[in-house]
């Protein structure tokens, strides 16, 4: 109950934390916004480059033209005319002082100087680091205001005070701009247009004729005679960048002559490089087409460039290990020469993962693919590829240096991804053993703590405490645990490949149930060259044992359906099932600064033996819950950063879990049902509290209940958030959600049943508005959420934006979400 008290008192003091800081931008904002125009800050004859705009080009984004700009305008309020962060930036210029700071950082230079080498005459070495750390630490501090200014500063930006030879230099750089894009005859010019009442700011008009653009209508090479070169490259012109009628543009002649030298340095073309490729452009007087050569220069000196063959390939697999006197052991498999000071690995694993072999010429993806499938094992600390020439012999030196055999992790931290909730502390404790039986593979022993307040489930305004505990043995192998043959092995080795199993158990401890869940899975995972990711688990296998408090079980008695699901899950349960999970990460979707997307298809098929009459006859049900069941979904999410500081970002959801089978009695493992609502689904509604349908249940005084979570079989989510950045580490958003589950039969429960002619009318919205902390370690997300349409309301009283309210215990008033990471 402490603990509770505890978790209620944070949960208070986060809420006034949030309300002062919500305060206090509200004060900064009325006290800044007569000094946030800029025009005040102007000294003479001084004026304030207000905006840039960008006329007349049809072809060319007006994106790309904005990052020629040498001269940025101010950032600005949207839809105001002011400009908060150079009000933030002048106020901090005016506590500013750099000679004051650079005097502070010597004095305390030599205060502590003075410190750590009085600590080191009386041999306090370990006093003497820390005073060491400390003056690192601070003078990075000072050197940081001295190079950026103070923090007021930094939070800020300089007024952009107009100056004509920067949008001088600008014009010339559109206009080298465009003939690198193949408009030759483009023209660009500006005029300047003054506002305010005395002239005071600037916007300056950039205007373009593009003109007609140039197009290649012959691409031929020319490699001085060598007709082996000559038939390398154009046995791979299929996958070139120019080809005939493209327009002229010099961004992909500069990517194509990349291609160029990575192709001939797959091909046995060491030495080989980019400036070795020269381009000829001859342009018709008469039309705006031209032809282009592709010339490859010869070395300086030779006749020809040389294409090497491997003579040998070595491979050391303990760098950097040193066992006194002791010299290694050379040992040959499979034609490479292993060199170790003992015999710690599996040749046999370990020649699946190097694809270079003597007597073949050199190849730079091999070599990648070297370096990359032997870092995947999680063995090495580097791998480095070095090629020796010397003595007329072509020599590939492989160098590993293991890491250490055994891995302790561990976590602290708080779960803070509640909605209606409490935060509560977790431990998380890694013990990893690498090449344990020497096969390479990996022996995982995890476990985890974990309390958190939550809303009780048979009544949401009581708070209790839940505790989870988790313990798990996984081994990974670095390839197929299949009888596919060595050949089969070696070629898979460059899809990743990996064998899983692991043994597990969970408990988890609430006032309403304890629950233990014993769980076993094997399974593989591979990527293929596309990146797609393939996670296949064959067997995923449970047994599970509840026990249920009485009040809580008499309310399941109570409930018709949900309540029949939530009963038959808590029985003694046997949950078998096998899956895949298919998923890509397309340029880098969640760390990318351009636009990027992700897509994860999954499907899962429960109680698969079940199928088998000899199995199907001998199980007693009686005894066991069992399941048979099929899971599909997929999740598709997109990122695209517009503006200066803007990302538009939307997820779409969709998934349908389907009950067969005598045994399944109609019922899914309560785990596999959808649920919607929460901090990374519909934020304005309690986490699995929406849905399903429009099927609602109300007391006595007509008032929802929300008092047990609210499963379906179908699931539709979509939301669209507009991010932007605030100030140096404070990112604000805008959002709208939008989805429901719903029951493929209503049973007793109306409303629920997804139905084509009026499933659109029951997809919840909410909006809301959120900020992001950026610890650059870590994200930490407020959301606060308002329902904008409620289904569970009769027809055409649905909107609710009239019935908005600040009472956190209203259902019209703010969902506050707080989570660590974006929603999506």
């Amino acid at each position: 109950m402490n603990f509770v008290l505890f978790l209620v008192s944070i949960y208070s003091i986060t809420l006034k934390l949030i309300v002062k800081v919500i305060k206090f931008f509200l004060l900064v904002s009325i006290i800044f916004f007569t000094s946030c125009v800029g025009t005040s800050y102007l000294k003479n004859d001084e004026k304030l480059l207000y905006k840039q705009k960008i006329k007349g080009n049809e072809n060319i984004s007006s994106d790309r033209i904005d990052d020629l700009f040498k001269q940025k305008a101010n950032k600005r309020i949207i839809l105001l005319p002011i400009s908060p962060y150079v009000a933030f930036y002048e106020i901090g210029k005016k506590y500013y002082d750099k000679d004051e700071i650079e005097k502070e950082k010597n004095e305390l230079k030599e205060k502590l100087t003075e410190k750590i080498e009085k600590a080191r005459e009386e041999e306090k070495f370990n006093r003497a680091t820390r005073l060491e750390r400390k003056l690192n630490k601070k003078n990075q501090k000072y050197t940081t205001k001295l190079e950026e200014g103070n923090l007021l500063m930094r939070w800020g930006e300089p007024l952009a005070v107009y100056d004509s030879g920067a949008t001088e230099n600008t014009k010339n750089q559109i206009q080298l701009f465009l003939e690198s894009k193949g408009y030759f005859d483009a023209t660009v010019e500006y005029d300047l247009q003054f506002r305010g009442i005395k002239d005071e700011s600037v916007v300056v008009t950039y205007r373009i004729e593009e003109g007609s653009a140039y197009l290649i209508d012959t691409v031929f090479y020319n490699t001085g005679g060598d007709q082996v070169m000559k038939s390398v490259l154009v046995g791979a012109r299929r996958n070139s960048l120019i080809e005939a009628g493209d327009r002229y543009d010099q961004s992909k002649l500069t990517e194509e002559r990349e291609r160029i030298e990575n192709i001939m340095k797959d091909k046995g073309y060491y030495t080989f490089s980019r400036q070795f490729v020269e381009y000829n452009v001859y342009r018709d007087p008469d039309t705006t087409s031209m032809a282009l050569e592709i010339l490859i220069n010869k070395p300086q000196g030779a006749k020809s460039h040389k294409r090497y063959k491997l003579d040998k390939v070595n491979f050391t697999t303990d760098v950097n290990t040193q066992l006194g006197g002791a010299k290694r052991e050379v040992e040959r498999f499979n034609s490479i020469d292993y060199s170790y000071y003992k015999r710690s690995y599996k040749k046999k694993i370990l020649d699946q993962r190097v694809f270079l072999r003597p007597g073949e010429y050199y190849s730079l993806e091999k070599t990648l693919d070297t370096q990359r499938q032997l870092a995947n094992l999680d063995m090495f600390r580097f791998v480095n590829i070095k090629y020796d020439t010397a003595g007329s012999k072509f020599v590939a030196n492989i160098f590993t240096s293991p890491l250490e055999k055994f891995q302790l992790s561990n976590e602290l931290g708080v779960n803070v991804n509640v909605t209606f909730g409490l935060p509560g502390p977790f431990y998380n404790v890694s013990l990893k053993n690498r090449n344990p039986f020497g096969g390479i593979e990996i022996m995982e022993l995890s476990g985890r703590l974990g309390f958190e307040g939550v809303a009780n489930l048979s009544d949401q305004t009581q708070v209790t405490t839940a505790t989870e505990a988790r313990a798990n043995l996984s081994f990974t192998f670095p390839t197929f645990l299949f009888p596919l043959g060595t050949t089969l092995k070696s070629r898979f080795a460059l899809l990743n490949p990996k064998t899983k199993t692991g043994l597990g158990f969970n408990y988890t401890k609430r006032p309403e149930y304890e629950r233990g869940n014993l769980n076993g899975t094997f399974g593989y995972s591979w990527q293929n060259k596309k990146r797609w990711i393939f996670d296949f688990t064959l067997a995923d296998i449970n047994l599970i044992e509840s026990e249920l408090d009485s009040t809580f079980s008499s309310t399941l008695g109570e409930e018709s359906r949900f309540g029949r699901q939530l009963s038959r899950t808590f029985q003694p349960s046997f949950v078998s099932s096998s899956s895949i999970n298919i998923s890509k990460n397309f340029n880098n979707y969640g760390q990318a600064n351009s636009r990027a997307s992700y897509i994860k298809f999954f499907l899962e098929t429960g109680g698969n033996l079940l199928n088998i009459n000899a199995v199907s006859e001998n199980i007693n049900s009686d005894s066991l819950a069992y399941f048979q069941f099929l899971k599909a979904s997929v999740d598709y999410r997109t990122y695209i950063p517009y503006g200066k500081e803007s990302t538009l970002a939307y997820r779409l959801n969709v998934g349908v879990a389907k009950p067969y089978g005598k045994f399944s009695e109609g019922v899914l493992p309560y785990e596999k049902y959808y649920f919607a609502g929460g901090s990374n689904s519909i934020r304005a509604w309690a986490p699995r509290r929406l849905g399903p349908g429009s099927f609602v249940e109300t007391d006595e005084d007509g008032n929802f209940i929300y008092n047990l979570e609210k499963p379906g079989e179908i699931i539709l989510e979509a939301s669209l958030e507009v991010r932007r950045n605030l100030v140096q580490f404070l990112d604000g958003a805008l959002f709208i959600d939008a989805g429901n589950v719903w029951s493929f039969s209503e049973n007793d429960d109306p409303g629920s049943s997804f139905q084509l002619d009026r499933f659109y009318k029951e997809i919840a919205i909410g909006t809301g508005f959120g900020l992001r902390v950026d610890f650059s370690f870590l994200i930490l997300r407020f959301d606060f959420a308002f329902k904008l349409y409620d289904p569970a309301r009769d027809e055409g009283e649905r909107w609710t934006i009239n019935e908005w309210n600040l009472g956190t215990r209203s259902n019209y008033g703010p969902a506050l979400n707080i989570g660590i990471g974006y929603p999506f």
